[in-house]
């Protein structure tokens, strides 16, 4: 299987480098990856629990979709692929904005990434895969009460992330 290659990026977004993802994060290079929150018509958002072999945060809860932006790709593209490879859904995704996302790892490091954030709206529901171990559906506004309640049980940039979706999904 080919090594997933990514472009390492400055602060200002342009690209400086391009390397295996796994020498990337080794590095803990700054790179882009995508979010992306699909939003039910009720309401609830779409959120997944981790699978338990992923290296970074195993088994927590995690946002609809999220990944790399791989060598040449698009954000936009990015993001259409990460949402139908994890959710195995295809929905009309809105670009929200684009954001420096500091978070701590698991090993004592902060990661930083581009962010691209995207959110959706959708009544298909989501397939598990081998990237991800559960899906449910929760009321947006319960949402960000449960997060801070039970951080160790979510990915650390969770909350932050959430906010920014939730704010664009209620102006579309």
């Amino acid at each position: 299987m080919a090594q997933e290659m990514i472009d390492v990026i400055d602060e200002n977004g342009a690209v400086v480098d391009t390397m295996s993802r796994e020498a990337a994060d080794k590095l803990n290079h700054l790179t882009q990856n995508v979010l992306v929150f699909i939003f039910n018509s009720k309401g609830k958002v779409w959120i997944q629990k981790r699978a338990k072999t992923k290296k970074h945060f195993p088994e927590q809860w995690d946002i609809s979709a999220c990944g790399n932006v791989t060598s040449g790709e698009k954000p936009d593209e990015a993001a259409r692929r990460e949402t139908l490879e994890e959710m195995g859904i295809k929905s009309k995704l809105v670009f929200v904005e684009s954001f420096l996302n500091e978070f701590p790892g698991q090993d004592n490091r902060t990661y930083r990434r581009l962010s691209h954030l995207y959110v959706g709206v959708s009544d298909e529901i989501p397939k598990e895969s081998d990237e991800v171990d559960e899906f449910k559906a929760v009321p947006h506004r319960q949402l960000a009460k449960t997060v801070a309640e039970h951080q160790n049980q979510y990915i650390p940039s969770f909350l932050l992330e959430l906010e920014k979706a939730v704010t664009a999904y209620k102006k579309i």
